[in-house]
């Protein structure tokens, strides 16, 4: 029986870095054996049907392809219809008014230690509100604060891999899967 699947590849047609055409990017899907490749817009989010339940290995084998086609490591996160709308229905900053405030939703490798969540906390200010919740770390801020917005590194912070969407592209990518 087939799954339906999102892998969200970190760091590709960001800032001009790692460019992969979605044809391309769906053409390494397809010869994984993947089933009803698609992608959302160009950043790195594909949805695909697999056997396998192992999302782990999934991931691997997608990261190694990908390496090969782009002659550099790039992350996935392969994550199931549940853990999304899980994620998106948690959300702590779903904004009230999307038209002033940015929320992310960020997909961690693991759930961070306590400690390392402490140090993120009082990390926060006027710019930044910060939540995590197991595996995901939710942030947000006004759209006025954007330009002048300190940058964080998550994953330093935190001691894991991450990467993230906004909550519409989540919503999206949700409803994308059916």
């Amino acid at each position: 029986m087939f799954k339906r699947y999102i892998a969200l590849i970190r760091g590709i047609n960001v800032g001009g870095n790692s460019i992969i055409s979605m044809a391309d990017l769906r053409e390494v899907f397809e010869e994984l054996g993947f089933l009803d490749v698609s992608t959302y817009i160009q950043s790195g989010n594909v949805l695909f049907s697999s056997e396998s339940s192992n999302k782990v290995d999934l991931a691997g084998k997608i990261e190694e392809r990908l390496a090969s086609k782009m002659g550099r490591k790039v992350e996935v996160f392969v994550l199931s219809k549940e853990q999304l709308e899980a994620a998106s229905e948690k959300n702590y900053f779903r904004p009230k008014n999307p038209d002033t405030q940015i929320s992310h939703i960020v997909f961690l490798s693991e759930e961070p230690q306590r400690d390392r969540i402490e140090t993120l906390k009082k990390m926060e200010g006027r710019e930044y509100k910060f939540e995590v919740w197991k595996n995901v770390l939710y942030f947000t801020y006004s759209k006025e604060d954007a330009a002048g917005r300190r940058t964080i590194d998550f994953e330093k912070v935190l001691e894991t891999r991450a990467t993230a969407r906004t909550w519409k592209v989540v919503d999206k990518l949700i409803e994308l899967m059916g």
